[in-house]
C-alpha cells in the first residue's frame, strides 16, 4: 500500500499557506487607503486608559464611579472605546469596570489558543486583581456569550447579566460542520477574509452614522490595512471565533436562573431577534427588550434608551423592566 495522502495533504496545506500569502498581498493593495500608522500610534480611547496583570497578560481597562460592580465586556473585534456614550451614565450609581477582551483592542495579544473558556478564566483573573468578588455584568455579541459562561460556571461571581445582541445559543456543530473546522479552518485565510470584509462587517453594527462611528471607523480600518500590527489581533479573533462553535450554551440555558436582560436592536442583521426570542423563552429569569431604531450596537445606535433599561434593570432586576417585544 502505497502511503501518498500524507504527501497529498502536505501539499495542499503548502498551497493553502501560499494563498494566504497571496490574499495578504492582495488585502494590504485593497486597504491602502485606509492606512494612517499615525492615527494608530496617537490614538487614545475617550475615557481613558489603565492596565494590569491578570492571570499573566496585561489587560486594558477602565474604571469609573462608586456603587454596586458593574463589567462591560465588548463584542469581538470592537475594543471598550465602543462603550464611551454608556460608561458615564452607568458611572452615576456603579463601579464600572469595561475591559478589552484578552487578544483585542489594547490587551495583551499572545500566541494563545484564545478558547472561550480562557478567555473566562483571564476575566476571573482581572476581576482577582481588581478585588471584585461579584459583579453585573454587561457584555456585547462576544461579550455576552462570555458572561453566559461566566454566569454558568461561576455563579457565584455573577450578579445580574446584560446580554446584548449575543452569540451563545447557536446549536453545537453538526457532524459535517465539525469535520470542516477540523479540517479546512485555516487562520491565515480567516484573518485576512476578516481584514478584506471588515466594512462590510462594521457597517451592519450600526443604523445611524455619527461623529462617534466615523471615528471609530477610521481607527478601525487604519490598524486593518497595517497587515503586520493587525496580526496579533487577527490570529486572536480567528481562534476566537473557530472556539464559538464548541462552546455553545443551548442546552445549559435553563441552569441560569440569575436575573438577565436581553436587549437587541430591531434591525440587528448580525444576532437577529430571533435568536433574543430563542434566549427569552428559556431562560428562567429574563426579560426582554427590542429596540427600534438601533442594529446591532444598541448602546450606540440608541444611547439614552440602552442607558435608561439597563440602569433600571441593574437597580430592580427583572422587576425593573417590561419585555418589549416589536417586530422586525
Amino acid at each position: 500500500m502505497r502511503i501518498v495522502r500524507p504527501r497529498r495533504l502536505g501539499g495542499a496545506l503548502g498551497a493553502c499557506g501560499a494563498l494566504a500569502l497571496a490574499c495578504a498581498s492582495c488585502t494590504d493593495v485593497r486597504l491602502a487607503k485606509y492606512r494612517d500608522d499615525r492615527l494608530l500610534d496617537s490614538y487614545h480611547y475617550a475615557l481613558g486608559e489603565e492596565y494590569v496583570d491578570a492571570g499573566g497578560l496585561k489587560l486594558c481597562y477602565q474604571e469609573h464611579g462608586v456603587g454596586p460592580a458593574v463589567l462591560i465586556l465588548p463584542g469581538l473585534g470592537t475594543n471598550i472605546d465602543f462603550w464611551q456614550l454608556n460608561i458615564p451614565a452607568l458611572a452615576e450609581d456603579h463601579h464600572v469596570l469595561a475591559v478589552d477582551l484578552p487578544g483585542l483592542g489594547k490587551s495583551d495579544k499572545p500566541d494563545a489558543g484564545y478558547d472561550l473558556l480562557w478567555m473566562c478564566d483571564r476575566i476571573v483573573a482581572f476581576l482577582d486583581a481588581q478585588q471584585v468578588p461579584r459583579v453585573s455584568i454587561i457584555g456585547g455579541s462576544l461579550g455576552g456569550h462570555l458572561g453566559l459562561l461566566l454566569a454558568l460556571n461561576h455563579p457565584e461571581r455573577v450578579e445580574k447579566l446584560v446580554i446584548m445582541g449575543s452569540t451563545g445559543a447557536w446549536p453545537p456543530p453538526h457532524l459535517l460542520l465539525e469535520l470542516g473546522l477540523k479540517l479546512l479552518w485555516n487562520e491565515a485565510l480567516v484573518t485576512d477574509y476578516v481584514r478584506t470584509h471588515w466594512d462590510d462587517v462594521y457597517r451592519l453594527m450600526f443604523l445611524h452614522e455619527t461623529e462617534l462611528t466615523r471615528a471609530l471607523y477610521r481607527r478601525q480600518m487604519a490598524l486593518r490595512a497595517n497587515g503586520s500590527r493587525y496580526a496579533p489581533e487577527g490570529r486572536a479573533l480567528a481562534r476566537a471565533l473557530r472556539s464559538i462553535f464548541y462552546h455553545s450554551c443551548r442546552r445549559r440555558l435553563p441552569d441560569v436562573h440569575i436575573p438577565v436582560l436581553l436587549i437587541w436592536g430591531e434591525k440587528d442583521e448580525i444576532h437577529p431577534p430571533e435568536d433574543a426570542l430563542y434566549l427569552r423563552r428559556r431562560l428562567p429569569n429574563a426579560r426582554l427588550v427590542i429596540v427600534p431604531g438601533a442594529a446591532h450596537e444598541v448602546m450606540v445606535d440608541q444611547p439614552d434608551t440602552f442607558n435608561r433599561i439597563v440602569r433600571d434593570f441593574l437597580a430592580a432586576g427583572t422587576a425593573g423592566v417590561a419585555d418589549s417585544l416589536t417586530p422586525r
